[in-house]
């Protein structure tokens, strides 16, 4: 008898699978923004919970592993767009942008949580020190990079 799938669950990709296909949306997402299409940084706050729904739902059997992989991905697409993407790199510009990152990471998380709940894998305490590092990890960039990139202007004329 087939097995039925997990709501919310997409085929269990291999971890280094969904990593790589993650980073390959929200690069194209970065990549995009450095262009000047500006209206990709709109699509950051639906594109980032994506991300970490293919790594949440991966096979990886860790829950740390799946908390560091989805923090990993969120920071390098906030060191991306803060370096690279197109613009006049102001206090305000900063400000919508973190403000829409923290939109991203929000439903990202809600997701993170439902995927280690959901799958039980690892100990109830591994479960809870995973969600409890993806936070930290977070916050512990957010803190150091505020204000990276503040200043730059690319592709202004």
């Amino acid at each position: 008898m087939p097995t039925a799938l997990r709501p919310f669950s997409p085929h269990e990709l291999p971890p280094g699978v969904a990593f790589v296909l993650a980073l390959a949306l929200l690069g194209g997402l970065s990549l995009g923004n450095h262009y000047g299409i500006n209206v990709c940084l709109l699509f950051g706050p639906v594109l980032i919970p994506v991300a970490v729904w293919l790594v949440a739902f991966s096979r990886a059997p860790e829950p740390l592993v799946k908390a560091l992989l989805s923090a990993t991905l969120i920071s390098l697409y906030d060191v991306s767009i803060k370096l690279y993407g197109a613009g006049s790199h102001d206090d305000e510009g900063q400000g919508l942008f973190h403000f829409l990152l923290l939109l991203g990471i929000l439903p990202a998380f809600l997701l993170l949580v439902a995927a280690l709940d959901q799958q039980q894998s690892g100990t109830r305490w591994r479960r809870r020190l995973a969600k409890l590092l993806f936070l930290s990890l977070l916050f512990a960039h957010l803190e150091l990079t505020p204000n990276l990139g503040l200043g730059r202007c690319i592709n202004c004329h």
